[in-house]
């Protein structure tokens, strides 16, 4: 019991250190997969009174779950969980009494508040760690008594490995441990008799994770200091992580770009990607470049001629805000335009 109030207490904590950081985004994600119910013991009571004991086996189930989250940056993000489960009993070991029971049908549904930690791989791949707080209702169906439930307290461990496909979708394969309570059913065929059983689970799962909004969408843009006279007129586009494509304000700055170009007959036009510190220095060197070409691409398409865009990517080597390695600054993810 102290560990799980050890582990319970440190999801709070966490949840506490990641609220800090500047928001990125909410996001959704569904999965589905196998469960596992560890073999484990049962009792039964009749007034408070230990009558019969035994050992239970368990059927693999299966688990479907889905989530609410928000991504806080630099690393952190915290969701929603509720995940349904449903498990059939393999066995029962003898047990003394009178008692004859079928095999009873498990069913689960958790609620957990999870607070993740992620990793970036390199490339769009990325590992995650986290652990969750919350409550799982637990209903036995079977017995020859019907249906019954308790509802317990519950945590869970958790470790995730996700690839980022899309601007907005990635894929994931998680793990989940979930330890709790020992669940205890009234027995409603017996007055003042009940069954307590040990549950700790395990979990495999693969599913997919939305953006609910594009990074960086509500993020107000850092206006760059005040060119002196006869410097060159700069404009800067930030991008959403780890992607290349134009956001609505985006465009709009693009748009103000293209048009100051036009508007002082500017001869030549220098676009420069960078990168934030996540994810490795050849890999941030690319994005950097797919970042410049995307704004390249956006000014033709508005009227500018290709031949007089020079682009160029500097990786993760000139930050506009200064921070440690593998760290998500929606500043630090931009392009900049120089009008010359």
């Amino acid at each position: 019991m102290k560990l799980r109030h050890l582990l319970l207490g440190s999801v709070a904590a966490l949840a506490a250190s990641g609220s800090a950081n500047a928001a990125t985004g909410w996001y959704m994600s569904l999965g589905a997969g196998a469960n596992w119910i560890e073999d484990g013991d049962f009792r039964v009571y009749v007034d408070d009174t230990e009558i019969g004991a035994g050992s239970v086996k368990y059927e693999r189930g299966y688990v479907v779950s889905g989530a609410l989250g928000y991504d806080f940056g630099e690393h952190w993000r915290t969701e929603f969980e509720v995940a349904y489960r449903d498990n059939d009993v393999k066995s029962f070991a003898p047990m003394p009494g009178d008692f004859d029971f079928s095999l009873p049908q498990v069913w689960e549904l958790s609620q957990m508040v999870n607070v993740m930690y992620d990793v970036p791989l390199g490339g769009n791949w990325e590992v995650s760690v986290g652990a969750g707080v919350g409550g799982n209702l637990v209903t036995i169906k079977g017995l020859d008594i019907g249906e019954v439930d308790d509802y317990v307290v519950a945590g869970q461990l958790i470790a995730e490995t996700s690839y980022r496909f899309s601007d907005r979708w990635q894929a994931y394969a998680g793990y989940h441990y979930m330890f709790q309570d020992d669940p205890n059913a009234a027995l409603l065929s017996v007055p003042t008799a009940s069954i307590e059983a040990t549950e700790t689970e395990h979990s495999l799962s693969v599913g997919l994770r939305f953006d609910l909004q594009r990074d960086g969408a509500g993020l107000a843009p850092k206006q760059p200091d005040q060119p002196k006279a006869g410097a060159p007129k700069q404009f800067i586009v930030f991008f959403g992580f780890n992607k290349s494509n134009l956001t609505p304000e985006a465009q709009r700055v693009v748009s103000e770009a293209a048009a100051a170009a036009k508007a002082t007959g500017s001869a030549s036009i220098a676009v420069v990607g960078h990168t934030d510190t996540s994810g490795s220095s050849d890999y941030n060197v690319k994005l950097s470049m797919r970042r410049s070409q995307a704004v390249k691409d956006a000014l033709v398409s508005l009227g500018i001629s290709a031949a007089g865009i020079a682009t160029g990517g500097r990786g993760e080597s000139e930050l506009m805000v200064q921070t440690g390695d593998g760290v998500k600054e929606p500043q630090n993810r931009r392009a900049t335009i120089d009008l010359k």
